[in-house]
This record gives C-alpha cells, structure tokens and sequence, in this order.
C-alpha cells in the first residue's frame, strides 16, 4: 500500500502550486474502502502501538461499546473461529457519544466517550481498555474510566457553545484533547495530568488556536514530536516546539482537500491515512506539508 494515487500526486502538487491558478484544494481519491458494515461512522482512527499494521476505530453515540480493528488496506481483523462477529465488546462500558480513539505508551486504548454536541453534558469520560490481540479477542473489560470536565466550562450549557470534542492523542507521557467549536473556528488543546477514579479529573488549558474549521481528530506519532489534526476541510501538521507542550507554538502547516466527512487521521510511517464516514480510506504525504 506503500504507492501514490493520482490525487495524491496532484495534491502533493497543490500543496507546492504557485500563482492564482489553483482555487479549489483537490478531491482525494480513496486508496481502500473498509469491507465492514459493522462501522457505521467511524469517528476516529488510530494506530495500534503494538501490532503492526493493526488501526483501531469505533461507531460514535448510541452505537455498541465495541472497537474494530482495520489492516492498512482495510480489512476488518477478526478471529477466525468466529461465525457472527460484532467487533470487540468493551463489558460493562456505555457509549454515550464515543468519538475519540488513542493508544498510550503501556499497552493501552483508551476511549474518549465526550462527544457533547449540544454542550451540556456532565459525565464526559474517559475508558481504559488493555488493547486486545484482534485476532483472538471478541470481548474485553476496561481497566478504569474516568469522569472529567473543562476548567473553563461554566455552565451547562454555555453561552457559547465551544465545548464538544472529537479529537484527542497521547504523546510523550500525557493525554491531550482537542475541543471541537460550533461558534467559532478555534480548537483549544488541554493536557491531563494523572488520572484518578471516583473525582472528576480537571484537566489544564494548554492552547488556543484558530483551526479554521472544525477539529475530528488528531493523532501524534510515537515520540510525540509531530501532531496532525484533522479538520472538516483539510489537515494540520504541527512539529512540538523545543520548550513547551503546545504544539500550536511549533512549526505548523495546513493541507486543505476534499474527502468527504472525514473523521480520523492516523501516522503511517511516512504518510497519514484519512478516514470518512462513508468507510473510504486516503493517503497523504507528510512531504506534502510544508512547515513554517
């Protein structure tokens, strides 16, 4: 899967394209399409830090409490001896609005159940699951869930309604989230420090940043020193500054394109693969990223 489709060529030629000429960002072509009707809409995409070539991703509010593994090419990876497969239920857990996905540095997924499209939810949460082997696993128990709010939520809801979230990633030792806006074009980055059950976890207000749209996702690679977000128009690279956890301090650079409703973004070596809610799957060169 390691090839460049033509969209992905005239992209990488959008991206460096001088001069008035080129108005209109590119429309990806999807290089695979997911072979499950068990993914709804997915709403995020991340990378297993222990199986290679193993992407985990999960339907959003009301669906199953259940998690779906994908190969890069999108399969559906599943145990064999399995007739009626229905991804891999997380006992005891409730998905509420399930709309973020990342793995930690200790063998772990964790679940970001804060979807919280009308702002004004009280129990946004935070699930711990050890990451199963998705070949041999139809069920798994979480190991702790967490309950959080906003320091700078007030108000339920608020005046303004900046307080939903699609986005978080795990990078260098803590958890972070991406709050999706829906009166404003910002996103705001906020860092949890360690998580302790039966509080309500606060975490701190790290950044602010004008996305330009919406934020769906967001990923950082292994050691933490590049961060793609993903927004409903395009992707953002950030490179995380030599001093400081806010990564919108660092060298950034935005990728506008077309894609549909995309909703997760994951590293694949010298690539991201974008995903939509349609099940497509894009590549996009991290060379296509020209940072500043």
């Amino acid at each position: 899967m390691k090839f460049l489709t033509a969209s992905v060529l005239a992209l990488c030629s959008w991206a460096y394209a001088a001069g008035p000429a080129v108005t209109e960002p590119p429309t990806l072509e999807p290089f695979a399409v997911l072979d499950t009707d068990l993914v709804k809409e997915g709403s995020t995409l991340t990378a297993s830090r222990q199986w290679k070539d193993v992407y985990w991703t999960l339907n959003d509010s009301g669906s199953k409490p259940n998690l779906y593994a994908v190969s890069p090419d999108g399969k559906l990876i599943k145990p064999a001896w399995v007739r009626k497969y229905s991804g891999v239920n997380v006992a005891g857990a409730r998905n509420i609005d399930w709309e973020a996905l990342t793995a930690d540095d200790k063998g772990n997924l964790i679940i970001g159940d804060f979807g919280n499209n009308m702002n004004f939810r009280r129990d946004l949460a935070l699930y711990v699951v050890p990451e199963p082997w998705p070949q041999d696993a139809v069920e798994t128990h979480y190991l702790a869930r967490y309950v959080f709010r906003y320091p700078d939520m007030k108000k339920f809801p608020p005046e303004k309604q900046n307080f939903d979230g699609e986005a978080m990633f795990f990078a260098r030792g803590s958890l972070y989230i991406l709050t999706k806006h829906r009166s404003d074009t910002f996103t705001k980055l906020y860092r949890f420090g360690e998580l302790k059950q039966g509080e309500t976890n606060v975490p701190q207000l790290v950044g602010r940043f004008d996305a330009g749209d919406m934020v769906t996702d967001a990923e950082a690679d292994k050691d933490g020193e590049r961060l793609a977000v993903l927004t409903y128009s395009g992707a953002w690279l950030f490179e995380r500054p030599l001093k400081s956890d806010n990564y919108f301090e660092g060298k950034k650079a935005f990728l506008p394109f077309r894609a549909g409703q995309c909703e997760g973004i994951a590293f694949d070596g010298g690539s991201l693969i974008v995903s939509n809610e349609e099940r497509e799957f894009f590549r996009v060169p991290l060379s296509s990223f020209k940072l500043r």
